[in-house]
């Protein structure tokens, strides 16, 4: 009988592809068919109707973006898909590869409209990605109109970005002007720009050569009479720099100096000159703004600090504060590091910081000044719709005085909000000060916080914070830009 299944096996085996052949053919048939499905989403810019409607809208598919703009390049760009592909550039939402597509779509037909969108958009862009990218085309089209918002984007902080790595706004500045042009360019931007419509960006430009290194050109800048002539603020910063010897670093630096060369501030200018004169000359050159204030005041009350070295001043503070209760706020979830130490904070203190600490101490002893800090405080503690501020200074005879200023907004009892009023007195005046005194145990809470830090870094002023630790005690810490703070201990309810 003949083998039937053998058969049947031999004549499906006989029409059997080769393995490999078979493998191959499949992924073919699978290419096709990945190909075919592909296409049918994309489907090519022919399936756009209107490019502007489909580029207005975030969040859709980079296939989709891809198709539109094709479409615009092919069709001409009319003024609604113009719109569109300026809040591509401009906008957070969209695909990274496809606002690189706009951006040069943009750049091809409209320069001055991308100029415009990117000028106003850059220094305060979120998607720090796109920011990143946007430089690098920047520079390597070669935009030269957008040197200034590169240079304002620069100078602002920018969270999120590599801290290890040079900023992008800075590396496409370079491809711009040359790496060794860049002083010069931002000088050159600082003196041709309007003191009026553009003085922040006049204010950066001078920050970032200060960041740079740059002091010693701005110095032999403000030194030419010629380079000021017929500019507030250079004339202003000349007065300050050969007068008193000192640079602002920052923008609220340069209104801090500015505000010292007002008329009416020129008694106080005065007595600053002949404090700063005292000073030894490697000292003086390296005082910053708020330093002023506290030079005189050493002049008036404390004239051995002017000449004394950092180690003398630290161990008068260490040995003052060595028994006074001290308070540690909680700062779980801030990450690690932080320090209100005197010790442990010497490498970072300078002599301004450690001759305000001084004058503070010294102020905080008088009996008439603590009866007004605890008057106020007790005051603080039953208002719940504010914390209270203000600021700590000398009269004119040199007696400590505390000068309270009603907060700008009541929004709520953790935050003090500085009016302008109280700015106005700081610029002469040692500390800004606020209460943390919502209750007699207070401790959690003693010295600034993370706002007091971002307040700090933005004025760069010296301030002061006051904590109830009991109903007799108020903690005393002293604080600066960086996160510097010094746990000073406490001071005591006078009798009576």
């Amino acid at each position: 009988m003949p083998n039937h299944f053998s058969a049947a096996r031999a004549s499906r085996s006989s029409r059997r592809l080769p393995k490999a052949l078979h493998v191959a053919t499949v992924v073919c048939a699978l290419s096709v068919a990945g190909a075919v499905f592909l296409a049918g989403c994309r489907g090519g810019p022919e399936s756009v109707d209107n490019p502007a409607e489909v580029l207005s809208r975030t969040g859709q598919s980079r296939e989709r973006y891809f198709d539109a703009l094709e479409a615009a390049r092919l069709r001409g760009v009319d003024a609604p898909t113009k719109a569109a592909l300026r809040r591509m550039v401009a906008a957070d939402g969209y695909a990274i590869d496809a606002r690189v597509m706009a951006f040069d779509l943009l750049l091809d037909t409209d320069r001055a409209a991308l100029v415009e969108a990117l000028g106003n958009s850059l220094p305060r862009m979120g998607d720090v990605a796109w920011r990143e990218r946007a430089c690098e085309l920047i520079g390597a089209r070669k935009i030269e109109e957008l040197v200034p918002a590169l240079i304002r984007s620069w100078a602002n902080p920018a969270p999120g970005m590599d801290a290890t790595k040079p900023r992008p706004e800075r590396v496409a500045l370079a491809a711009i002007v040359g790496e060794d042009q860049i002083g010069a360019t931002l000088i050159r931007t600082m003196r041709e720009s309007s003191p009026t419509t553009q003085a922040n960006l006049r204010a950066r430009c001078w920050e970032l050569l200060m960041k740079l290194g740059d002091a010693p050109k701005l110095r032999a800048l403000l030194a030419d009479p010629d380079a000021t002539r017929g500019d507030g603020m250079l004339i202003d910063l000349a007065r300050v720099s050969s007068e008193l010897g000192v640079l602002p670093v920052t923008r609220e630096e340069i209104l801090w100096a500015r505000e010292l060369c007002e008329p009416k501030r020129a008694e106080f200018f005065a007595e600053a000159r002949d404090a700063l004169a005292k000073l030894p000359k490697d000292r003086r050159e390296t005082l910053e703004i708020r330093a002023i204030p506290v030079v005189v005041a050493c002049a008036k009350r404390r004239s051995d600090l002017l000449d004394a070295t950092d180690a003398v001043i630290f161990e008068e503070i260490s040995r003052r504060i060595a028994g006074r209760r001290k308070a540690s706020p909680d700062f779980t979830g801030y990450g690690n590091g932080f320090t209100e130490s005197l010790a442990q904070q010497r490498d970072v203190l300078v002599w301004s910081d450690l001759a305000a600490m001084a004058l503070a101490l010294d102020m905080l002893a008088e009996p008439a000044l603590l009866r007004h800090l605890f008057e106020q405080a007790d005051r603080d503690r039953e208002d719940r719709t504010t914390e209270y501020g203000g600021v700590l200074g000398m009269d004119a005879a040199g007696r400590a005085e505390l000068l309270e200023f009603l907060p700008r907004s009541k929004a709520s009892d953790v935050r003090f909000e500085s009016p302008q009023a109280l700015f106005d007195a700081l610029y002469t005046r040692q500390f800004h000060y606020h209460n943390h005194t919502q209750k007699y145990d207070n401790a959690d809470y003693a010295g600034p916080h993370m706002g007091d830090f971002t307040f700090a870094d933005s004025t760069r002023c010296n301030g002061l914070v006051f904590t109830f630790l009991s109903a007799d005690l108020l903690g005393v810490d002293f604080y600066r830009y960086g996160k510097v703070v010094v746990d000073l201990g406490a001071v005591e309810r006078p009798q009576g």
